[in-house]
Formats: structure tokens, C-alpha cells, sequence
């Protein structure tokens, strides 16, 4: 063998070495992805006492609802995941989760499916950086959930600047507590959900980042103010970022038509779908504060219980979103308490919320209070009896206060006891009452996605009996 090919065996016979030695040491670091599955799931079926399919009650106005015995749809996130493998220390994951909702009324029902989350992290970047200080920190990119605490008996999530596609760094030690940033974009909400014939969905909405806004949310959280006790204190603020263009979306229109020309015979109604414009416009910026102290086992109850309160101003909302190119002059503020009572060696078990909100916007004010209650009496490991008290209370300039009272009372079979087991299938009747000034300011009882039906059978009445049946899970 001549010494240039000896020279070039023994060189490949070292670059395969390598390779063999690199991808041994990468095998060492990484590792086979695993798949994960997990969801979030409602249905249910119900009817009043006037016949006809369940109506649900919400006060025109308000912010939020009071939701056992009061949901008129079937709801899903499908959430997926993978753990795509660790180096250094540092660990990948991915998770996407996909939402539909239904009407629930019939055997085929079209659903337009949402993605709500996209997003890759790498948890414990300082292993892999060598930096002592993000020891711990979460790197993410993508759209995500945001943390969203939430007032689960209201399904009221009141901290969500996540509305859009962004990236963050969570998980910071700094001075007492832990710091969080993210980043988010999003577009003009004008446009979705106006179109009630798609149940409150609107997929031909086109360039709906026409006028569109950046959120900058700032955190500093589990910060040791007492024994049991954190504080979380926040702020987000929101910029205009808007760009030259126009969005296009449908609307869903009932018009009145007489097809045979002749007045003795009565016109028909059919639905016409108009194309409408929004014109690009320059928006404000806003910002958001946040301040919410959670405490563990208050007055030796078990449970949680958190205390917010919240400040937005201009283009800010009190969830610490921005509404792209708005130009409100607002100025609102909120606080509200919200309990989770789970005594050791009870079979009782409850949950409540008091809280009250004052807005101002373009010198209009409005004032909302609700107070509610939840409490669950576990019979044995998987049977109970539960019920939900709830008032609730809009003030607008000028007109007149609307109230809105609602009585839901049940049983339920649940994986276990307490008030947060899961499954729970449960069999309730609700009852509603509200007033006149509630009637006169828009439907207050509805059905569909998100309540987007007005039932119109209880336009003259101010009560209403609801019964039937519904489960809830997540796994």
C-alpha cells in the first residue's frame, strides 16, 4: 500500500472514531422523545321548565359568570406533548394543545378547531450555560397559556397577557422571590366572534394583525411576605405596533325578504353573509398592574386563598392584555378574593369569591360586585351534594342597576372526595332570577359556544328553572 493511501486510510479510520465517540457522547446526553396526552373536557345536556333545550344565565355587563349548572356547550383542549430529550442538564419539551367547542345539538356537528398552544422550553438553562444565576430558569418560544390563575368557579382566568405568539424567561431567582418575562403579540379582536351563525367563530377574518399591539409582562413572584404566604406583583405594558393594511371578516345577517311579492303573504327570513373592512388605525398604549397574595391553609382551613388587586389604563385591560389600535380613555380597577376551603378529616369541602370592579371608559363608568359560594359535602368517597349561591350586580351611568341570582343545587359522582376531584358527573337544577334593568340592557338568557344565542322565550320573564346533567374532567 502506498504511504498517501496508508495516510488517508488512517485518517478516515480517525474521523470515524470521532464520529463514534461524538455520537456515543451525544447518546449520553440526549434522550428517545416520549410522548404525552392530556385534556381539559365539559358536555352536557339539560332543559327547562318551559320545554326546550338548557338556557344559561349571564348578566349583561358583567365581566365573568357564575358557571356550575350555567354552561350550554361541549368544550375540549386536547393537549399533547414530548419530552424531546436533556443535554447538559438542560430539558426540552414541547406542547401543543388543540380546542373545539359545540352547540351539542346534533349527531355531526362542524367544529373549527383552535390551536391555543404551540411552544418548545428548555427548562434549566443554567445547567447547560454554566451560569449559576438561571439555575432553575425556563427558556420558552412560541404561543402558550400563560400562567393564567384563574377563579375556577367563574371560569374567570384574570391574568392572561398570553393572547398571541411570544417567548419568555421564567424561573429567575432574584432578591425574594422569582422573576418572569414574556413577550407576546397580538392583533385587533374586531372582527371575531361577531359572526353567530359560526358559534361565535370566525375563520374569514383575514389580516387580523392590522392593528395590533406588544405586550411586555414583567413578574416577580413567590415572594415570602408570611408564614404560608406569597406575593406576586406585576405589571404589563402594552405599545402600539401598528402597520399599514386592512382586515376583512363576515358577518351573519337575518334579513326579512318577500320573495313572491305579495303583502298578504308573510316575507321569509334568510341569512345573508356580508363582507365588512377594518380600516388600519393608530392605537394608544396601556399598562397593567397586578398585586395578588395567595395563602396556604388560612385560618388552619385547608386549601388556598388569594386576594388581587388590579389597575389597567388605556389601550391595558385588568387581564393585562392590549386591544390593538384602541383608543379608549380608560381607567379601571378591580378587587376581588377568591377561597378554596378543604379541611383536614372533613367531608365538607368549599369554595367562594367576593369581589368588586369600577371602570371609566371614555367618561363612561361602570360599577360590577359579585359575591358567590360553592360548598360540597362528600357522602362517601365518590358521592355528594353540593350547591352554588351566587349575586351579581352592573351599575352603568344613567341607567338603571342590574341584578342577576342564581340558585344551582346537585349531586355528583366524583373520582374521590373534595372539590376539585375530576371526573365529576353531576345532576343539578339551577334557578335564575333577575331584574328589569337586566332584561332591558341585552339577553341575559342564552345557549351555544360562549352563551352566543340568545334564548328568546324568556325575553318577557324575569326567572327561569333549568335542570340536567353535566361532566367535567382533565387528565
Amino acid at each position: 500500500m502506498k504511504k498517501t493511501q496508508m495516510m488517508a486510510a488512517a485518517g478516515t479510520g480517525i474521523v470515524l472514531a470521532m464520529s463514534c465517540l461524538s455520537t456515543s457522547a451525544m447518546a449520553e446526553e440526549t434522550a428517545t422523545p416520549t410522548f404525552s396526552f392530556g385534556a381539559y373536557m365539559r358536555s352536557g345536556a339539560g332543559t327547562t321548565s318551559d320545554g326546550g333545550s338548557q338556557a344559561c344565565f349571564r348578566l349583561p355587563g358583567a365581566a365573568t359568570f357564575f358557571r356550575l349548572g350555567n354552561e350550554c356547550d361541549s368544550y375540549v383542549d386536547l393537549k399533547l406533548g414530548s419530552h424531546l430529550g436533556e443535554v447538559k442538564g438542560t430539558k426540552f419539551d414541547a406542547k401543543i394543545t388543540l380546542s373545539h367547542g359545540t352547540q351539542g345539538m346534533a349527531n355531526w356537528e362542524q367544529s373549527t378547531p383552535a390551536l391555543r398552544e404551540l411552544f418548545v422550553t428548555a427548562t434549566d438553562i443554567g445547567s447547560s450555560l454554566d451560569v449559576r444565576a438561571l439555575d432553575g430558569a425556563i427558556l420558552w418560544v412560541g404561543k402558550r397559556f400563560y400562567k393564567n390563575p384563574d377563579v375556577h368557579m367563574m371560569d374567570y382566568t384574570y391574568w392572561e397577557p398570553g393572547q398571541g405568539p411570544g417567548f419568555g424567561l421564567d424561573n429567575v431567582t432574584l432578591g425574594p422571590g422569582k422573576f418572569a418575562y414574556a413577550m407576546f403579540r397580538m392583533g385587533d379582536f374586531t372582527g371575531y366572534g361577531v359572526n353567530n351563525g359560526l358559534n361565535g367563530y370566525n375563520p374569514d377574518l383575514v389580516g387580523g394583525g392590522s392593528r395590533s399591539a406588544t405586550v411586555h409582562d414583567f413578574r416577580l413572584e413567590e415572594i415570602g411576605v408570611n408564614p404560608g404566604g406569597k406575593l406576586t406583583v406585576g405589571m404589563d405594558l402594552v405599545r402600539a405596533s401598528n402597520r399599514d393594511g386592512t382586515s376583512t371578516y363576515t358577518v351573519d345577517t337575518t334579513q326579512s325578504v318577500d320573495l313572491d311579492n305579495n303583502p298578504a303573504t308573510p316575507n321569509v327570513d334568510v341569512v345573508v353573509r356580508e363582507t365588512r373592512t377594518i380600516d388600519n388605525k393608530a392605537g394608544s398604549n396601556g399598562t397593567a398592574f397586578t398585586l395578588s397574595h395567595e395563602q396556604a391553609n388560612a385560618f388552619g382551613l385547608g386549601g388556598t386563598n388569594s386576594a388581587v388587586l388590579q389597575f389597567a389604563h388605556d389601550a391595558a385591560l385588568l387581564k393585562g392584555y392590549g386591544v390593538g389600535g384602541s383608543t379608549d380613555k380608560r381607567r379601571e380597577w378591580m378587587v376581588f378574593d377568591h377561597w378554596l376551603y378543604e379541611p383536614a378529616h372533613s367531608k365538607w369541602s368549599a369554595t367562594s369569591t367576593i369581589g368588586y370592579r369600577h371602570a371609566k371608559v371614555n367618561d363612561v363608568k361602570m360599577r360590577e360586585m359579585w359575591v358567590g359560594t360553592r360548598p360540597l359535602y362528600n357522602i362517601n368517597e365518590v358521592l355528594g351534594l353540593f350547591s352554588e349561591l351566587s349575586h351579581q350586580r352592573v351599575k352603568q351611568d344613567s341607567q338603571s342597576t342590574r341584578t342577576l341570582s342564581k340558585v344551582t343545587l346537585g349531586t355528583q359522582f366524583s373520582m374521590g372526595p373534595g372539590m376539585m376531584a375530576r371526573p365529576a358527573l353531576r345532576f343539578f337544577a339551577t334557578y335564575a332570577k333577575w331584574n328589569d334593568a337586566a332584561a332591558n340592557a341585552g339577553p341575559v338568557a342564552c345557549s351555544g359556544r360562549d352563551c352566543s344565542t340568545a334564548v328568546t322565550s324568556f325575553a318577557n320573564k324575569r326567572s327561569a328553572v333549568t335542570y340536567g346533567a353535566q361532566v367535567e374532567a382533565w387528565f
